[in-house]
């Protein structure tokens, strides 16, 4: 029987949790600033889906959304709630099963999560459930076409997918498509492409993120 990917995300994120500062995370990932839109939903009800030790979700607060976090790792939600204090509120909770009412959020933000779940589909009705019609998603997943899927899998042969994330402990990995990303989301999304180190120009066709964005329509 193949483990349960949502075990396997808290065992590795519980025993390795991804914190970095602000300054490291941002200069990390150089366009996550404008493309999450941290700067464009003040007064709105902001959900982050897998907010990790909160360093988005943060950016969210300071720019006067309303924000909430959830996290499966209890390790992520303690230290998320540590660099929050009262700016934001975090929830322990499985993304297929969200702890929300319908229609109750304006925006939601994933970065790096969906990748993750064994079950993508419960996963994204979920988020349109608890998103009010006209609401939009921001979600972005690891794209199979790409420079650092190629590079990883040259290092490291049929053993790349343990050298992805900040740890060698197993983790369940799906790389997308966008074709795969449309019959997950719809047909109308919009797609794009970012992080493609060190040449940057390069990311719209060799890009390691795909960035899907969309909207709930009136009436759904």
């Amino acid at each position: 029987m193949k483990p349960d990917a949502a075990q396997l995300a808290q065992d590795h994120w519980n025993d390795n949790p991804l914190f970095l500062t602000e300054q490291e995370r941002y200069s990390t990932y150089p366009w996550l600033y404008d493309v999450a839109e941290f700067r464009k939903h003040a007064g709105e009800k902001v959900l982050e889906i897998g907010c990790g030790t909160g360093s988005d979700l943060l950016q969210f607060a300071k720019h006067g959304a309303t924000a909430t976090g959830v996290d499966l790792t209890a390790g992520h939600v303690k230290l998320a709630r540590e660099r929050l204090g009262n700016l934001a509120v975090v929830y322990q909770a499985d993304m297929r099963d969200l702890p929300f009412e319908d229609e109750h959020f304006d925006y939601i933000y994933s970065h790096g999560v969906l990748h993750h779940c064994q079950e993508p589909e419960t996963a994204v009705r979920e988020m349109f459930r608890v998103l009010r019609p006209g609401g939009r998603v921001n979600v972005h997943l690891y794209a199979f076409w790409s420079y650092f899927t190629l590079w990883r899998f040259l290092r490291h042969g049929s053993e790349w997918k343990l050298h992805i994330e900040n740890s060698e402990a197993p983790v369940h990995i799906d790389l997308y498509t966008g074709r795969q990303l449309r019959r997950l989301f719809g047909p109308n999304i919009s797609i794009e492409k970012h992080q493609c180190k060190p040449f940057e120009f390069l990311a719209p066709m060799f890009g390691w993120y795909l960035v899907v964005k969309d909207r709930k329509p009136f009436g759904a």
